[in-house]
């Protein structure tokens, strides 16, 4: 399941190009003169060694397994008749008034109260609480407010859309989308530290960079977007999903991830 490449990633800029965005709108805010264009290359290839083997260590992150196993749990919850017991159960407390942004908060406490428990924070699941609150907000908010209103029932049918194969799926991809820009820019900031003054921030080019990156990333993202859905899917069909094999499930689609960043650094 999933360990063939799933159709061809469109990249709407190649990954040097970006890293050329966020070089130029680093030395522009640090005054000095535009990173030399012989070292585009070199930044490009050495920030995607960098998240290739941060990648490596991403594997057995507890933070960032349980983020993605709380998304099955939270979609699958939809499913229910009385969904706000069994997000209960799952520590996310919802009232009928509650909005998609109180809905994210809540998510995000209750990955908050599991890192506190299992070992605190690091870089790798912060990255992927932000993800999930992402994902969650984007593809559910234009959804959850309607002609009749936006409750708790408007709410509930925008996360059940994503509990179908097609749904997870989208999911899947936006999270690890949204994680990727976040692991990418980590990266990044540290490789041109040398080159453009440090940690980048204040450019008028900044925007427009996140914007490339944050494109570049959902579409090399689509790597796992079948995949996502199929593993779901056959798995809470089968034996139901829990925390060791979303665990297996992580190891696989971070692989993915890094195949399609060796992939990129051979054709930059």
């Amino acid at each position: 399941m999933g360990h063939q490449r799933l159709g061809s990633i469109p990249t709407s800029r190649r990954w040097a190009d970006v890293v050329e965005e966020v070089a130029g709108a680093g030395t522009a805010q640090s005054g000095g003169a535009a990173t030399a264009a012989h070292a585009i290359p070199d930044i490009a290839d050495r920030t995607l060694q960098a998240a290739e083997a941060g990648l490596e260590r991403a594997i057995n992150d507890p933070g960032l397994r349980f983020t993605f196993y709380l998304l099955t749990q939270i979609v699958l919850a939809a499913r229910e008749q009385d969904w706000r017991d069994r997000l209960r159960q799952l520590g996310i407390q919802l009232t009928e008034a509650s909005s998609v942004f109180e809905f994210t908060a809540e998510v995000q406490r209750v990955i908050d109260d599991h890192l506190l428990t299992h070992g605190g924070s690091t870089d790798t699941s912060e990255m992927a609480q932000q993800a999930a609150g992402e994902a969650i907000a984007e593809l559910t908010g234009p959804n959850s407010v309607t002609l009749f209103g936006a409750g708790e029932e408007e709410l509930k049918a925008a996360v059940r859309a994503l509990s179908t194969k097609a749904g997870f799926s989208n999911l899947g991809q936006r999270f690890f989308g949204s994680f990727m820009t976040r692991f990418l820019n980590f990266y990044l900031s540290r490789v041109t530290a040398g080159q453009v003054g440090g940690r980048l921030g204040g450019s008028t080019g900044l925007t427009e960079f996140n914007d490339a990156l944050r494109t570049h990333c959902l579409q090399s993202a689509k790597i796992v977007h079948d995949f996502c859905g199929e593993w779901y899917s056959k798995t809470e069909f089968k034996r139901g999903i829990d925390l060791d094999n979303t665990s297996g499930f992580m190891a696989v689609a971070l692989r993915k991830l890094q195949a399609e960043l060796r992939r990129q650094r051979e054709g930059s």
